[in-house]
């Protein structure tokens, strides 16, 4: 998904072939531009209800890092209004090889072509691992917020002491 097709257009069942057909890390980032800020994301357990853009986004940076050969192809496509549903076949390496699955995608858009809402239907234990990542990089965080960095004037006041 090319930077100047998000911008553009929003959210499209083209951008979403594009994007997860081949999906690239620092675009990432971008995603931001086609969902609202307070998005709404449905994943499959063990990951469960996200609330906006600053969690929903993370999620799936965790999804490529957690499989970085990950690639979805549409199966079916069907759009009502402002409601999309995608029926997509996910193919790429897990922790024990080889996978595929399948799962669907129901979106809700605004009138600008945002995404608001999405359902993520797909019962792959492959999301499982997913949640394992989010729940690694938030303890990984929470331990650093926890132990800050001892900068150079710390250690002289231990020092002498």
């Amino acid at each position: 998904m090319t930077q100047s097709a998000v911008e553009v257009r929003g959210w499209s069942i083209d951008g979403f072939r594009s994007f997860w057909g081949k999906p690239d890390l620092s675009v990432i980032p971008l995603i931001y531009q086609v969902c609202t800020d307070d998005i709404v994301g449905h994943w499959p357990r063990p990951i469960g209800l996200v609330r906006g853009a600053k969690a929903y986004v993370p999620v799936i940076d965790a999804i490529l890092r957690t499989c970085p050969n990950l690639s979805l192809s549409v199966v079916d496509y069907v759009r009502t209004d402002d409601v999309h549903i995608v029926h997509w076949s996910a193919t790429g390496t897990g922790r024990d090889g080889p996978m595929e699955f399948h799962g669907v995608d129901r979106m809700k858009t605004t009138a600008d072509g945002r995404v608001c809402e999405n359902y993520i239907f797909c019962d792959h234990p492959f999301f499982a691992d997913v949640a394992a990542k989010i729940n690694a990089h938030a303890s990984a965080r929470t331990e650093a917020m926890q132990h800050p960095v001892v900068t150079a004037a710390n250690e002289g006041l231990a020092l002498s002491g």
